[in-house]
């Protein structure tokens, strides 16, 4: 009896196509240029939101300390800016950072660390795509009726959770390609699902205590 040839990940199908990740690492301009984008989109999708949200889905969704996250950038979406210093600072700041890390020539450590702010991004990105969703269609009031508040800390740990499973996915992608990039996008993402846990909690021990 002929014996089953065992299929691997060496079979050229199976390959992994790594020249399109690898031109970003090894051109820093193409990979601040790829996160730059990134991050505008992040600030158009969460000012949209702001819109859809003042336009007509505040009607069905109520968030008493508005809809972002991010104290850094809470003043700027709730007075909905289309120019935010702050914007522009993060910018900046993030892009130095980048080109700081890949000047270290420490291919491995700048690959982590684009692949955190990449990663988070992405993961942002997916969370945003569905609240812009959700309000367009509340502001319709299109299969959405009455009205729910949202406490800040619960908008905060269903972030967390979110980010979480985010960097749960990520973790099983590393473990399965040993990808030191997806390894930055699981560090990213799981980082931050932390840091919104443990906002969570410090804000509702400040917050009344909730009713039964």
């Amino acid at each position: 009896m002929k014996s089953r040839r065992p299929l691997t990940s060496d079979v050229m199908f199976l390959s992994p196509s790594t020249w399109l990740l690898n031109l970003f690492l090894n051109n820093i301009w193409l990979a601040i240029a790829l996160w730059a984008v990134l991050y505008c989109l992040d600030y158009i999708f969460t000012m949209t939101a702001a819109r859809l949200y003042r336009g007509g889905a505040q009607r069905h969704y109520s968030f008493p300390e508005g809809i972002e996250l991010n104290p850094f950038f809470r003043d700027d979406v709730a007075k909905i800016r289309k120019f935010s210093f702050r914007f522009f600072l993060i910018l900046f700041f993030t892009a130095g950072l980048l080109l700081i890390a890949y000047e270290l020539n420490v291919p491995e450590a700048f690959a982590v660390v684009w692949g955190m702010f990449v990663g988070i991004q992405l993961a942002n990105h997916c969370r945003h795509i569905r609240n812009l969703v959700v309000f367009s269609y509340a502001r319709q009031s299109a299969g959405v009726s009455g009205k729910i508040q949202y406490e800040h800390w619960f908008s905060l740990r269903l972030s967390s959770v979110d980010f979480f499973c985010f960097g749960a996915l990520f973790l099983l992608l590393f473990l399965f390609w040993g990808n030191l990039f997806i390894l930055g996008a699981t560090l990213g993402c799981l980082s931050l699902a932390l840091r919104h846990f443990i906002d969570s909690v410090k804000k509702r021990k400040l917050s009344p205590k909730d009713e039964t």
